[in-house]
């Protein structure tokens, strides 16, 4: 049947038709931090964006996040901070465009 989020604040009490799945708390993002998400089907994450199954993405925007009713939190990714001494030689996994539009393969 169909699955949906009661975001509080507010107070439920479920139809003798519903079951309730599990309670979803909000991941707290930290300065430096991101939040890995999962699709966990296909849907429209909180800004919008069309999601296909299994897609992952970051959510970088400091405060708290409550995950959509089909995305699942998969881990907090913490930022690397580099001196003008320092670099980072990275590898794509897969093909994206970064968020300064380059398209990497």
């Amino acid at each position: 049947g169909d699955e949906w989020l009661f975001e509080g604040p507010g107070t439920y009490i479920p139809r003798v038709q519903v079951n309730v799945v599990e309670t979803v708390v909000a991941t707290v993002i930290k300065p430096n931090q991101a939040l890995r998400v999962r699709a966990r089907k296909e849907c429209k994450d909180r800004q919008g964006a069309d999601r296909v199954t299994g897609e992952e993405w970051l959510i970088k925007q400091v405060g708290a996040y409550l995950p959509g009713v089909f995305e699942e939190v998969v881990d907090v990714v913490n930022a690397y901070v580099l001196t003008e001494k320092e670099a980072l030689h990275v590898r794509a996994i897969r093909s994206f465009t970064d968020t300064f539009g380059r398209e990497r393969k």
